[in-house]
């Protein structure tokens, strides 16, 4: 259950678990103000954060694991991860529309993301992705023959494949939707295949990701993507039957 403050910058609080250990932790999305930029912040307790408060005015100063991953929220920047996890797929919902409603507030004035997409992979500082997932390159197809084996960031926008090198802000490569002639996931793995008129040329690209769940939440929120741009619409985060997702967004991440 979230606990609201009469703290202007606070956007949303909860308690969420962390991924990598399910610990559970108090978190506190702010906004901008005179206190700092827009950030996540989580707390042992929310006691803790309380006396953070407190202390705060005293002194007049301004995430077994499929299961546990089902509810999973991941933030990103160029060269970290990190994840936390809900109880259910409304906390995870309402989470991931605050950050992004919050995102969102800070680009006023600027193009939407769709707006953005030209389909040749310009990437505009501060893009919000309709998905971003951890993936690692294997050695075959044209991860191979193209010297492209590694940790990336795979980030979906509404016409374009990102793939962005861990620690990277530009992308090494950029695969618009309408070059791939197919995709699909086997297990723990997912395939795009793309024709001639890719920067790459043709061929197979295969990425391992955490678990089956996860590549077939690739595969289905792609496919659905793509169907979009050749219907001229637009897709939603995530497919309707998939049980086990990740909402993804990107915002500084404090531990206290």
């Amino acid at each position: 259950k979230d606990v609201f403050f009469p703290t202007e910058d606070i956007w949303k609080c909860g308690y969420l678990r962390k991924q990598k250990h399910g610990h559970k932790r108090f978190f506190v999305l702010r906004g901008p103000s005179n206190l700092g930029p827009s950030r996540l912040e989580y707390y042992d307790s929310e006691k803790k954060f309380r006396n953070t408060l407190k202390a705060a005015a005293s002194t007049a100063s301004v995430a077994c694991p499929p299961k546990r991953n089902k509810y999973l929220i991941a933030l990103y920047t160029k060269d970290e991860y990190f994840a936390m996890v809900a109880d259910n797929e409304q906390e995870q919902e309402d989470w991931y529309l605050a950050l992004t409603e919050l995102m969102t507030e800070g680009k006023k004035g600027q193009l939407d993301t769709d707006e953005l997409d030209d389909g040749y992979g310009t990437i505009s500082p501060g893009t919000i992705f309709k998905e971003v997932w951890q993936v690692n390159v294997k050695p075959k197809g044209l991860g191979q023959t193209k010297n492209l084996m590694g940790v990336y960031r795979l980030c979906l926008s509404a016409k374009t494949i990102h793939l962005v090198k861990l620690n990277s802000e530009t992308p090494a490569v950029n695969l618009p939707l309408m070059n791939i002639r197919r995709c699909g996931h086997s297990e723990s793995f997912f395939f795009i295949e793309v024709g001639r008129s890719s920067s790459i040329g043709p061929g197979e690209i295969w990425v391992q990701v955490e678990d089956s769940v996860v590549a077939q939440n690739m595969h289905e929120t792609i496919l659905d993507t793509m169907k979009a741009l050749k219907s001229g619409g637009c897709c939603a985060h995530a497919s309707p039957g998939s049980a086990h997702h990740t909402r993804s967004a990107s915002l500084p991440v404090s531990h206290f």
